[in-house]
């Protein structure tokens, strides 16, 4: 960006003091909710491509999660050297001499060794100790549509916590709020796979089912980080929403055969069942009851986005097959 457009654009966007990276968040972007952006001020992405990206090594920490493994396919390709880390590798050797961080470690439903906290907020916190005299110019990180320091919701607060960590740690930052995200039919992800019938039985939703939701592509999410990794782009906090809004009823027979069987579990039961049930928590059963959606036009604006809905990916056949 030229000094004379941002200097253009600084009086349109500083609007508020919320600080973003060390930096007000109004400012941290050449679009703004709901206001028409002209296209001299949007950034352009290299079609989700790897020959953009930062020319150093990249890490990713989580690299062994849905959305990592996804990512380093797409930069297989990418002539930097990419350093996959699981949470537990984060050192400051890993990171001392790396162009760019792109932090995916965390999880809505964490081990029983382990909790939200140290899931979601500790591991942000390793990295950006981390950070401290590396070379590192850009952190790439995802979090949740809903993310609050202030939450009640204990993944919630940890999500905002992280954030607000990464953004005084004095690097840029790009954070990724993401509704629910899915894989391809073939591997869903954890939310579409528990909403997916099995040899013939019920599919049992949370809540009355009215709750909407916008799930977002996989995929998207890393055309999105890659998109990110492009220097040229600006940093600052996006929503990433799918662009398909639905309820979780219309979701669930979506991604299963017409004659599903959906059954819900009123929020009372869901919520006395998630302290005791294995594979569920309090927390993920309340963002599941919840809407999951996010504002829809500035991440494409700025990114360069196309992303596909639920019914692009799980069409009928695909749905009935699987």
């Amino acid at each position: 960006m030229t000094l004379r457009r941002e200097a253009r654009l600084r009086p349109r966007l500083a609007r508020n003091g919320e600080r973003v990276c060390g930096e007000p968040a109004a400012t941290l972007s050449p679009a703004t909710d709901g206001e028409r952006v002209p296209s001299e001020d949007a950034w352009p992405m290299k079609n989700g491509g790897a020959s953009s990206i930062f020319g150093g090594p990249i890490v990713i920490t989580g690299a062994n999660g849905q959305v990592g493994m996804a990512l380093r396919r797409r930069l297989a390709a990418s002539p930097s050297e990419i350093r996959a880390l699981t949470r537990h590798d984060v050192t400051e050797e890993a990171i001392r001499d790396a162009q760019a961080v792109v932090h995916l470690a965390g999880t809505l439903l964490p081990g029983r060794q382990s909790t939200y906290e140290q899931a979601n907020r500790a591991t942000v916190g390793e990295t950006v100790s981390a950070l401290a005299g590396s070379a590192v110019e850009r952190v790439v990180f995802l979090s949740y549509v809903r993310a609050d320091p202030q939450s009640e919701n204990a993944y919630l607060r940890a999500k905002g916590e992280a954030e607000e960590l990464l953004y005084r740690s004095g690097r840029d930052c790009v954070v990724f709020r993401c509704t629910h995200i899915f894989g391809p039919p073939d591997d869903p992800g954890p939310i579409l796979a528990a909403l997916r019938a099995r040899r013939g039985r019920s599919v049992w939703a949370p809540g009355a089912g009215n709750q909407r939701v916008a799930p977002v592509y996989r995929e998207d999410v890393v055309d999105a980080i890659v998109a990110a990794l492009d220097p040229s782009t600006y940093h600052g906090r996006f929503d990433l929403p799918g662009p398909e809004e639905m309820t979780m009823d219309d979701l669930t027979r979506m991604v299963n055969a017409d004659d599903i069987r959906l059954r819900h579990l009123p929020p009372r039961i869901a919520r006395t069942l998630s302290r005791a049930a294995p594979g569920t928590t309090p927390e993920l059963v309340e963002v599941m009851l919840a809407d999951s959606l996010g504002e829809q036009r500035r991440v494409d604006r700025v990114f360069g986005l196309e992303r596909r809905g639920v019914s692009d990916v799980y069409t009928p056949s695909v749905a009935l097959a699987a």
